[in-house]
């Protein structure tokens, strides 16, 4: 049965021009808890909801009376308002008066003399929508302020990833650049040197010529290494672009990308990284998207194997195509993950580095980027000293 409660401070607006009965059933509605605004008439019924219809909540009139009936009233009032509960109260059974009634939209009506517990009945079951409805509106409200809150969230997290990822980044450019930056520095000290100790007969052809050969070779080595510093930043800065770019690309594309960025340390470090890219289907990606996550997972598997001091160290990326997509799996042998972490790798803030190293926000995004950006799927299996991640990202 409905709970009473539902009644409980609720504002009707009663038409009745018999005074002694519109007096009885408001006594018994104030019984309820229902406030009650009366009218004598449809006209001043009429008046007083144009005047309140936002606090009046429900519409109990009768049809006969003086100036404007209750149906004249009730079709007026719908012009303003399509959804407001009515109970009718009447006297009469006729079939056009049901007719006309029903064509107004009342919620229900009740025959006199008024029996108070059918009121009661019929009013609880005609206010009940327009509560829960608000209700209903109140409980999205809140949802809505809980998702911006959850929006603001991963907007945060989203920073404090890129933020983790660049300061590993600023590594390996760092790394990155020793190299072109010694040789430049040992082209510049070997043009210097040569200039100021006259290794260069200039008062001769054949030393001139000898030293515009040398110093022109120098000069293309430089070149060269200036360039090779210019095309790591465009990398760096190409996976940092903010802007979103839909890209129909094969799933290789994005791999080999992230290998420009991340290859020389895994050189460093002694990891064997082995490619079997099959794929050829083309796909719409976020490409910097993509980056972000193979250059993590990756990372992941290179931390695990510093970590453990692992010899042998050995990550392989496969890519092939399955049916209506692409699959990318990433796979390492630096230690496999408790079966107690598997269901919770992808959670924030969950991380198995020691001393808390990590993040754990790294997956957290992976996980965010494939299954909510790119409406695929990301998974993790664990087998011996194997973990494989596991991508499937479908064509249109």
């Amino acid at each position: 049965m409905i709970n009473e409660q539902i009644l409980k401070n609720i504002t009707v607006l009663y038409a009745e021009d018999e005074a002694i009965i519109q007096n009885g059933i408001t006594e018994t509605l104030n019984l309820f808890n229902i406030n009650v605004i009366c009218a004598k008439d449809g006209q001043e019924g009429l008046s007083i909801f144009k005047s309140n219809n936002k606090k009046i909540d429900l519409i109990l009139t009768d049809i006969k009376m003086p100036k404007i009936n209750g149906l004249e009233m009730i079709k007026k009032i719908r012009e303003i308002d399509k959804e407001i509960p009515i109970i009718v109260t009447t006297a009469h059974q006729e079939t056009t008066f049901l007719m006309k009634s029903i064509e107004s939209n009342i919620s229900a009506y009740v025959l006199k003399p008024i029996d108070i517990y059918k009121l009661q009945e019929s009013l609880i079951k005609a206010i009940e929508p327009k509560i829960l409805k608000e209700e209903l509106i109140e409980k999205n409200k809140k949802l809505e302020i809980e998702i911006k809150k959850n929006e603001e969230k991963q907007k945060i997290m989203e920073t404090q990833s890129r933020f983790a990822a660049m300061g590993e980044m600023i590594s390996m450019i760092a790394h990155q650049w020793r190299q072109p930056l010694a040789s430049i520095g040992t082209a510049s000290f070997n043009l210097k040197y040569k200039l100021l100790s006259g290794k260069f007969d200039l008062e001769t052809k054949e030393g001139r010529v000898a030293q515009s050969d040398f110093f022109s070779k120098k000069l293309d080595e430089i070149e060269f290494y200036v360039q090779n510093l210019t095309n790591t930043i465009d990398d760096f800065r190409n996976f940092y672009k903010s802007d979103k770019i839909l890209s129909n690309i094969t799933i290789n594309k994005p791999i080999k990308n992230s290998l420009k960025i991340i290859q020389k340390d895994l050189e460093t470090n002694n990891i064997d990284l082995k490619l079997d890219l099959q794929s050829k289907n083309k796909i719409n990606i976020y490409e910097n998207e993509l980056i972000h996550v193979i250059i993590n997972m990756i990372k992941n598997a290179e931390d695990k194997f510093l970590e453990k001091n692992f010899k042998g160290a050995k990550i392989e990326i496969k890519t092939q195509d399955i049916e209506k997509g692409v699959k990318l799996e990433i796979s390492d042998n630096g230690g496999g993950i408790k079966k107690e972490n598997l269901d919770l790798i992808f959670e924030p803030y969950f991380s198995t580095k020691k001393e808390k190293n990590g993040t754990g926000i790294g997956l957290y995004m992976s996980k965010i980027i494939i299954e909510r950006n790119h409406k695929g799927k990301i998974s993790v299996s664990s087998n011996g000293d194997n973990v494989s991640f596991s991508i499937i990202l479908y064509t249109l």
